[in-house]
Parts: C-alpha cells; sequence; structure tokens
C-alpha cells in the first residue's frame, strides 16, 4: 500500500476510533474553580476571572450548575464592558422599586440600566434625534426582578446590544427575543451551547456566552470585541510546553516555538503541547486564552519498538510514517530540529505528538522532553519490594490500571521489582518500566550537588528527575552510586552499589586503551573513558559486549560477556531457544567475525532455524526468558554486495632503479564497489573471490597497518534471463522456475551497459530498482544462498 493510501486509510480509521485529537479552545479546559467539569465552561470560566468579570463564590466554587440571576448578569455585563469603575456612583439611585439600597447588585443593575445602544440623528431631517435602545430593562412594572433567573433570550439579547445591535437591526418574530437570536446564531454567539430562548441559564452556560462574546464581531467592526479590552491574539505557533503554567502563579510561562509568554491562567492542558494555536493576551500581554487552529489533526503516540528512518512503531501496533527532514519540537526548547538527527535517540516511551493538514500530510513532530514528565509527577522508583498483586505504581497512575510495558515488553503487576523505574503515560494510560541500572563513580554535579538538574558519569551527562533529587543527597561527588534509570535514560533514583548493582550492557568501540566508548544496548546512552587495559587487552574487546562500571575518574571497568553460545538451535516458529522461551520483546543483533555488531530486527531472520553453531551469545530476562540474540552471519545482511577487485597477499617482486629484483611480502587487499561508493580491507585470502566478478564483503574491527581485515567474504550465485515481470515489488519477492526468493531492502543495482552502478542517497534502493526494471526486460540478479538457507536477491543487473 503506498504512503497516500495508508495515510488516507489511517484517517479513516482514526475518525472512527477517535485515535486522532481536534483540539478546540476546550482542549485548555481546567479553571481555579474547582467544581467545574465540563472543560468548556472551565476553559470559559477561567478567561473570565483573568479579565474580572467573574470571582466564584470566595471558597472555589463556581456553582456552574446553579441558574444565573437578572442581577448577577448585570454584574457580569457591565465588567465584561470594562465599566465596573462606575458601579459605586450608580448605588444612591433609585431606579426600580424592588431595586433597594440594601441590595447588593443596586450598582449594577442601575448603571446597566442606564446604557443606551444607537440612536442619534434621524435619517429625515437630520436633527430630530431617535432615541436607542436600553441595553437592560425592567419587567415592565416598575421593578425588575433582580432575584429571578436569567433566561437565555433575554441574555443573548443583552449581549447582541453589547455588540452594538439595536433592535431596529433585527427581524420580529412571534416571541419578542427570536431576531436577537437568529442574529447571535449568525455571529457565532451561541457556539457550544443548546439552550431554548426560554430556559432559565445556568451559570456555566452563560460563561461560555460570555467567552464567545469576546470572539464575536461588534456590530459594522471587523474587530473583534475582546479588543475593547486591550486584548489581542498571536500568530499560529507550536506550542512546545503549557505545564508551567498550571499552578496559575504570577510567574507561570506559555513557551510556544516562536515565543515565552507570561500567564495567570491555571490549568492549561497538558495534551495542548505540540498544537498549532494562537494565544489571546490582555492587555498586559499575558495569556488569557487557546485558540487551537483550524485545519490540522493530531495524533498523540507512544514509542514503541526501534524506530527506522521512515517509520515510527508506536504502542499501539501501528506505525506513524516520517520523512528524515520532518521537524521535530521538543517542550524544552524552542528550536526545532530534524527527524533525521533525532530519530536513534527515539525509545520505547518517548511519548510524541504527529501533526497533519488538512491533506492529510505530515507537518511536524513534538516530543515531551523527558524531564517534563518528571516535573509533573509521572515518574517514581518502587522502593520497597512489591507484593506482586497490587499496582506498585499506583501513587502516579492516578488510580486507573494501565497497560504495563516493562523494557518493552508487556508486563503484569507480578513483573514488577524494588528499585524498578516507571513512567505513566497519561495520554495513553501506558506504564512504561524499566530496571536499567548504572553502578560509577559520580565524577561530577551541575550546578551544584545539592540540587544537581544534571550529573556525570562516565563521561556522560545525565539529566537528573525531581524523583532522585532526595537519594542524590545521600551521596557526594567522587563517591560510588548506583543510578536507577528511566527507559529515556534519565536519573530517577540513586541507592547505594550494595544495594543493586550495575546490570548494564553494551558494545565497546575501542581506539586505544585510552579512547573507549560503550554504547548500552538501550541504544541512547554512550559511556566514555580510558581503561587499565593494555592496548592489546584493550583492543580484543573492539566490537563486543562488555558489563561496565567505574570507580576511578576517567576509567572504566569493562569486563566482555562470556560468548558461551547456545548449545540448542533458535526456533523462530515455536518461539523457543532449546527449553526457555523467547520473550515478545527478545533483540537480536549479528556480525560476522569480528566485524561491527549491529541490531537487527526479527523479520529480517528468513529461515525458521537458527543453528546452535550461528548464536553467540544469549541474555535473559527477569522472568528467565531470552530476550538478547548474538548471531554470527545469519542473515547475510552484514555484507556489502558489488563487484570485487581482488589481490591475494604473496611474495612479489620489486625491481629496483639498477634492475636488482628483490622479493617482498604484500598484504592481500580486497574491494568492493556499489552504488554506495567503494570500501577495501586488508585479505590473506578470500576463497571464491574473483576479479571483477560480484561478490559481498564483511569488514572486521580488527586492523593491520591501521586499516581493516576482512571478516567474511560472500560467493553469489547467479540467474540470468529474468523478466520484469517476475518481480513483486509490493511484496519484494523475486519468482523463478526454481524458487521464489526474497528481494534485499538494500538491493543494489548496476547498469552493464553503461558502466555504472545507481546510485544509492538516503534510502533510495527501491527507486533505484524500480529504474533498473524500466531500462530493460533482460535482467540477472545475484543472489548468496538459496531461499531456504536465508538467501536474497543482492544485486540486479540490467544491459
Amino acid at each position: 500500500m503506498n504512503r497516500k493510501k495508508w495515510l488516507s486509510a489511517l484517517l479513516a480509521a482514526a475518525l472512527l476510533v477517535g485515535m486522532f485529537l481536534f483540539p478546540t479552545a476546550s482542549a485548555a479546559g481546567n479553571s481555579a474553580f474547582t467544581d467545574i467539569t465540563d472543560p468548556n465552561q472551565a476553559n470559559a470560566a477561567e478567561t473570565l476571572r483573568l479579565l474580572g468579570v467573574v470571582s466564584g463564590n470566595g471558597s472555589g466554587a463556581f456553582r456552574p450548575s446553579s441558574t444565573l440571576t437578572r442581577g448577577e448578569f448585570c454584574k457580569m455585563v457591565v465588567e465584561i464592558m470594562g465599566r465596573g469603575d462606575e458601579e459605586p456612583a450608580q448605588r444612591s439611585r433609585t431606579i426600580f422599586t424592588d431595586v433597594g439600597s440594601s441590595h447588593w447588585a443596586r450598582g449594577y443593575i442601575n448603571l446597566a440600566s442606564s446604557i443606551t445602544v444607537g440612536g442619534g440623528a434621524s435619517s429625515g431631517d437630520g436633527e430630530t434625534q431617535t432615541p436607542g435602545t436600553r441595553l437592560i430593562m425592567g419587567v415592565g412594572d416598575g421593578t425588575f426582578r433582580p432575584d429571578r433567573p436569567i433566561t437565555m433570550g433575554e441574555a443573548v439579547t443583552i449581549l447582541m446590544r453589547v455588540l452594538g445591535y439595536e433592535d431596529k437591526d433585527v427581524a420580529t418574530g412571534t416571541v419578542w427575543y427570536e431576531g436577537y437570536l437568529a442574529l447571535a446564531a449568525q455571529a457565532g454567539l451561541d457556539k457550544n451551547l443548546s439552550v431554548s430562548g426560554s430556559a432559565n441559564l445556568t451559570r456555566g452556560q452563560a460563561a461560555i456566552l460570555f467567552y464567545n462574546l469576546l470572539f464575536t464581531k461588534s456590530k459594522g467592526s471587523e474587530e473583534l470585541y475582546l479588543t475593547t479590552h486591550g486584548c489581542s491574539i498571536t500568530e499560529p505557533a507550536v506550542l512546545l510546553n503549557v505545564t508551567s503554567a498550571a499552578a496559575g502563579a504570577d510567574n507561570g510561562k506559555v513557551f510556544t516555538a516562536s515565543g515565552t509568554y507570561q500567564s495567570g491562567r491555571v490549568g492549561l492542558d497538558e495534551t495542548l503541547g505540540g498544537t498549532q494555536a494562537r494565544l489571546v493576551l490582555d492587555k498586559d500581554k499575558k495569556v488569557l486564552a487557546v485558540l487551537p487552529e483550524d485545519g490540522y489533526t493530531y495524533k498523540a503516540f507512544t514509542v514503541m519498538g526501534s524506530p527506522q528512518a521512515n517509520a515510527i512503531p508506536t504502542v499501539d501496533g501501528d506505525t506513524v510514517a516520517v520523512k528524515l527532514d520532518t521537524q521535530v519540537y521538543r517542550s524544552d526548547s524552542a528550536d526545532a530540529s530534524t527527524y533525521e538527527s533525532v530519530w536513534t535517540s527515539l525509545r520505547t516511551g518517548t511519548a510524541m505528538v504527529a501533526c497533519y493538514d488538512a491533506a492529510g500530510q505530515l507537518q511536524y513532530l513534538y516530543r515531551t522532553a523527558g524531564s517534563t514528565s518528571g516535573d509533573n509527577g509521572h515518574i517514581m522508583v518502587v522502593k520497597n519490594k512489591p507484593t506482586g498483586t497490587g499496582n506498585a505504581f499506583y501513587p502516579i497512575t492516578a488510580g486507573k490500571t494501565p497497560t504495563i510495558y516493562k523494557n518493552g515488553v508487556p508486563a503484569e503487576n507480578s513483573d514488577i521489582r524494588q528499585y524498578d523505574v516507571g513512567t505513566y503515560d497519561p495520554n495513553s494510560n501506558t506504564l512504561f518500566v524499566s530496571d536499567l541500572k548504572l553502578c560509577g563513580l559520580y565524577e561530577n554535579a551541575y550546578p551544584n550537588a545539592e540540587a544537581p538538574s544534571t550529573i556525570t558519569m562516565m563521561g556522560t551527562e545525565f539529566q537528573v528527575l525531581p524523583s532522585a533529587m532526595a537519594d542524590l543527597a545521600s551521596f557526594q561527588v567522587g563517591s560510588r552510586v548506583t543510578l536507577l534509570l528511566t527507559a529515556t535514560g534519565e536519573v530517577a533514583g540513586a541507592v547505594s552499589p550494595d544495594v543493586a548493582k550495575s546490570n548494564a550492557v553494551g558494545v565497546a568501540q575501542v581506539s586505544s586503551k585510552d579512547n573507549v566508548s560503550i554504547t548500552l544496548l538501550d541504544g541512547l546512552i554512550t559511556l566514555k573513558g580510558g581503561t587499565r587495559y593494555s592496548e592489546g587487552a584493550a583492543a580484543k574487546l573492539n566490537g563486543y559486549l562488555v558489563t561496565v562500571s567505574s570507580s576511578e575518574p576517567g576509567l572504566l571497568n569493562l569486563s566482555q560477556v562470556y560468548y558461551k553460545g547456545s548449545a540448542a538451535p533458535l526456533d523462530l516458529e515455536k518461539e523457543m531457544l532449546g527449553t526457555k522461551k523467547l520473550s515478545p520483546g527478545a533483540r537480536f543483533f549479528e556480525q560476522v567475525g569480528n566485524g561491527p555488531l549491529a541490531e537487527i530486527k526479527r523479520s529480517d531472520i528468513t529461515v525458521p532455524l537458527v543453528k546452535a553453531d550461528q548464536i553467540s551469545y544469549v541474555g535473559y530476562d527477569w522472568a528467565g526468558r531470552v530476550d538478547k540474540v548474538v548471531l554470527n552471519d545469519v542473515t547475510g545482511d552484514r555484507y556489502a554486495y558489488g563487484q570485487i577487485y581482488y589481490r591475494p597477499s604473496g611474495v612479489v617482486d620489486i625491481v629496483g632503479e639498477d634492475g636488482t629484483v628483490t622479493q617482498t611480502f604484500q598484504n592481500g587487499e580486497i574491494q568492493v564497489t556499489n552504488g554506495s561508493g567503494s570500501v577495501s580491507y586488508v585479505v590473506g585470502k578470500a576463497e571464491g573471490a574473483q576479479n571483477r566478478r560480484m561478490g559481498g564483503v564483511a569488514g572486521s574491527l580488527d586492523k593491520v597497518d591501521d586499516q581493516n581485515l576482512m571478516a567474511g567474504f560472500m560467493a553469489v550465485q547467479s540467474a540470468s534471463g529474468i523478466r520484469r515481470a517476475q518481480f513483486d515489488l509490493d511484496t519484494m519477492t523475486l519468482t523463478t522456475n526454481e524458487m521464489v526468493i526474497p528481494i534485499s531492502s538494500q538491493v543494489q543495482c548496476y547498469n552493464k551497459t553503461t558502466g555504472q552502478w545507481y546510485s544509492v542517497s538516503e534510502d533510495n534502493y527501491l527507486d533505484n530498482l524500480k529504474l533498473a526494471l524500466a531500462f530493460c526486460d533482460d535482467i540477472t540478479v545475484y543472489y548468496d544462498r538459496s531461499p531456504d538457507q536465508g538467501g536474497k536477491v543482492r544485486i540486479v543487473e540490467v544491459k
């Protein structure tokens, strides 16, 4: 399925199951008022609170379900018009007989009933003055009925007059307020309300009505009513972080890709992070409200597994298609990066948002910084030994029963162990648990050891989460400590090495005994330093799995993971290695000889049974299941395939200037050339290698005279007379009379007529294959092994 069709199907499915988010202003639906549950009402009430239009009952309650009286409505109207300072002067007047001097709203009622809208010179002689329309009137018998509930018809009529409309502007109806209701519907004043004109208005409904007023144009104006308060609306920008405004403090902030804004607002919804929105600012440029842009849809997702260069796997079993140049925003940085620069650092548990335009095209990605989750109380360490029956992470899951993944594998409460770290994602109700522990010397702290934001261990700086502050206070710089790390590599806690040991395993990269780096299998953390080994001993660790710790500044304690291999084959169909079950999240690695160790996908292994002598190492998880397997030359994918230049080692004649001949030994050389370029290795002999023939070469990490040795040579077989119709590019297979064989995802293409390889840039192998097949219908293919041995088509040659 092509990307367009896939995305269309995905969008259609999303509309059905609600996987996509369609933010509205109500997405900012929290409030200083503790008793509002409706997000639209909460958003409206909070905005009006900041404008001074409402204040609640003094105890944090708004009483949204209570009806609003006519007197209360008068106060709100006066305040929304910005005339509240005129109210005291109206308290001494008596306009309505039932609004005496003791009534709390007397000044507001008198002021509101004195305001007129419109009026002025008539269109006849230009001298006759026509009266305006009274903003608010009594009930016709000299009374106002201040404590009677106000109806929707009355409220809408009054607010339309605030916008400048008079009785002459509206059509008459069977009921006096029908014309105003119709006009209000056209203007959008009744958005998010479904209330009849005769129904009493609740306080929550009134809040929405007044909120809508702010975003309605006054009569004869292109300006929104909110401009009368000195308010303004920013240009659209990506919201990066709204959680710092959650407490509603005067120093709260809202971060966007175009700037930082002060906010006194309470409870901006953190799911607004990553959305395109405009901010409504008050006269002091502080945030009043958030207005998500129309025309965009958002998919909040959580990474599950290993992202690829063009796709991100998600926790719901889906994938998000992405390009390398897609912009990626982060909650703690105003500078966007690209997917190309961050995708290798994404891993299980990373919360992200994908933004799509109206055509379904991905516009950008947004990710939450790890520290944000910690600041929001979504991360904790299990300090006590769990019982195995209840939810050990209940303090961060808000009473919910989450889906649990431990080290990327589905898990149960019984799988949780003491000192495990949990990260809770409220969007997907998923708990990501990590048992990664790193033991070493506490080398440095920034800005200080009393309250570090980062600490340094083994040459690497680690972000410190709030949950780790108390733990780290027990340790001094220069002491040894075991760090308890989240799934994304932040420090969530710390304990003594006597309490919990390190379980970190990584791949050693040795440039010299003083320049060693260890990339942990989590894919995120690289540790750096020297060793006490000799140059020769350190070099023997290059490319191998090692455990790592430290006890001295700048020095790593390394121990090679013993490659004892396996006594039993790996049965992928039964998901068993001997008598041991294969973990659902088992990770596979492959190398050729002492070549670079590369992580591979399970689907890369096309044989159902891997022989025991092809298994170099087996690792196990907390439940005794096989979770790490190192293979030796199983898939054939570690070779570079192309045209071979080969010169075996041997004695050669050297002719001097005087004609004398001396003999010297010369190392052999093998080179492979393809669409990616050329690479050469030192070799003694390569069985089956022939000059100017096709083949595959794998390099070793071992060196001679500063040049890498060859780790292995792969002879290839050919099949000629192949027609393009035999290729199925949807399934990436080739069918011949003898076999059906997979086509490598990195197939190289050679044009024999021009003598040129199709150039490989980024990930255009499939594009090259299509171009090659279009060139002619007489094709030769080269494959490394038969299909039952895991072989694939490696080279396609056209002429």
